[in-house]
């Protein structure tokens, strides 16, 4: 995720965390003083909002802090954010973030969840399993997880990544992280399509590039080229046209990826391209397909 992206979101949840503390500490007795209370804050920046003062409050601000300095003052917050909260998990998830190695990334993330346990405790994991994410304490421990899993499919360890995503969808099926998309690709890259027929038969279709070209891809591993597998070749082409000059190389790759994605555009066709070229590449046959595809279409045109 990019430095401005991951800003941005770290703000907004340090704006809601400063807004449910204030809530906490009115101690209002009725819906309707809540309510006027809100009504004083539209138009108003939660900026205004007083800071948090308790250990853990004013640790999770400085690690949100961190985020928005350079690495070298950002590693100072979050020492400090360790010394008023030895368990907080961001603090472990900035660390890893901004780590070169990825093996100590690894362990820094590994720290990031057994802080995000020990937090959390036994009784939240019970009792909110479905509901992860929507709770603001939540999320670094989700963050760890899929830090974590990020870092063991780069290293190519991927039924441990794949295991890591399943537990994070248990937890929070709404997924607010995205990582259904992630975990479509990583299985229908595996030999066995068994649960990769499972994951999409237990998920609602979605009309983007993801869900379109993995499933134009799995009924050609399936079947190979027939004129069904052909029409979902087509239906993903329709969904956005440029995946097939980016995964062919027509159209050169940027270095990073985009920030933010829309539907059909460029942006969510580097985007794919990224997550899924090796399992196009490793199915064989595939770049073949795309390319006298791609050639009819142009015939057509």
């Amino acid at each position: 995720m990019s430095k401005k992206k991951n800003n941005a979101r770290m703000n907004t949840e340090k704006d809601l965390a400063k807004l449910m503390e204030e809530i906490k500490n009115k101690d209002f007795k009725s819906t309707d003083e809540l309510n006027d209370f809100m009504n004083n804050l539209m138009g108003q920046s939660l900026d205004d909002l007083p800071e948090r003062t308790d250990k853990k409050g004013r640790s999770q601000d400085l690690v949100f802090e961190a985020y928005e300095q350079p690495i070298s003052k950002g590693k100072k917050l979050v020492k400090q954010a360790l010394e008023l909260d030895p368990n907080n998990a961001d603090a472990y998830n900035y660390l890893a973030s901004v780590e070169k190695d990825i093996d100590k990334a690894i362990v820094l993330f590994e720290k990031a969840i057994k802080a995000g346990e020990k937090t959390l405790g036994k009784k939240l994991f019970k009792e909110e399993k479905g509901y992860f994410w929507g709770l603001l304490e939540t999320r670094p421990y989700m963050r760890a997880k899929a830090g974590l899993a990020d870092c063991l499919y780069a290293k190519n360890e991927v039924d441990k990544a794949i295991e890591i995503y399943e537990e994070m969808l248990e937890l929070n099926p709404g997924d607010n992280q995205g990582i259904r998309y992630l975990l479509s690709t990583l299985l229908l890259g595996k030999d066995d399509l068994t649960k990769f027929e499972l994951f999409i038969k237990n998920r609602d279709a979605e009309d983007c590039a993801v869900w379109n070209y993995n499933n134009a891809l799995y009924g050609f591993k399936k079947s190979g080229r027939t004129a069904k597998t052909e029409k979902m070749l087509l239906d993903a082409y329709k969904s956005n046209e440029f995946v097939i000059d980016y995964m062919l190389g027509f159209k050169k790759m940027p270095d990073e990826q985009p920030q933010y994605i829309g539907w059909g555009d460029e942006n969510e066709a580097v985007s794919y391209v990224y997550g899924s070229w090796t399992i196009w590449d490793k199915a064989e046959g595939a770049f073949d397909w795309l390319y006298e595809f791609k050639q009819n279409r142009l015939k057509v045109n």
